[in-house]
């Protein structure tokens, strides 16, 4: 049977409700936010299984894979997982509806709802970056990393020599560390996706 997208399931809500507007509503996003899932601007695959629970809709018996539950933690508790990528850090629970996604992860992926403007436009504030500290990262990868204590998403290079932090945002700085500098320097994990979330 072939998998529901998320336009089937919001294009079959809104011939239900007749309105676009009780569909956003329903489902907690703007009209504008909803638009763009409609007419595929936005993919929206991470948030399918969350919408079709808020629907009502039973779509698991027509999508072929399992949808996964990520909680999503604070930007704070991040550089926990610097030491810790084996286990939840203590008392950290979820501080935001979790996302659902059907990417293969391992079993240690967790949200974080992103601070900053360092990425944008590809990864804007307020939108859940998925990581996943079992994730290699490469060279041109977006990664969630940890100089000296403070936590941040860049992309990752590493020269050999040097490890290169670069922001898609063209007005940030560019970080480079030295192999041989005292900096100290870890990656957490890959993200492996991200989404944008509308209150």
């Amino acid at each position: 049977m072939p998998a529901m997208t998320i336009q089937e399931l919001l294009t079959e809500a809104k011939k239900k409700m007749k309105t676009q507007r009780e569909v956003a509503k329903t489902l907690g996003v703007t009209d504008a936010y909803l638009s763009e899932l409609i007419t595929g601007k936005r993919s929206g695959k991470a948030r399918l299984f969350e919408f079709a629970e808020k629907l009502g809709v039973d779509v698991l018996g027509k999508i072929p894979v399992r949808a996964r539950e990520i909680p999503v933690i604070a930007w704070a508790h991040a550089g926990d997982f610097v030491e810790r990528v084996d286990a939840w850090p203590p008392g950290v629970s979820g501080v935001e509806e979790p996302v659902y996604t059907t990417l293969e992860t391992g079993p240690n992926a967790f949200g974080l709802m992103v601070i900053g403007a360092s990425m944008e436009p590809t990864i804007m504030e307020g939108d859940i970056a998925i990581v996943d500290p079992a994730v290699i990262c490469g060279n041109g990868s977006i990664c969630l990393v940890c100089v000296d204590g403070e936590v941040s998403i860049k992309r990752f290079f590493d020269s050999g020599t040097e490890i290169r932090l670069v922001p898609d945002n063209k007005k940030v700085t560019i970080t480079v560390i030295p192999k041989d500098s005292l900096v100290d320097f870890q990656v957490i994990g890959k993200v492996v996706a991200s989404e944008r979330r509308f209150a």
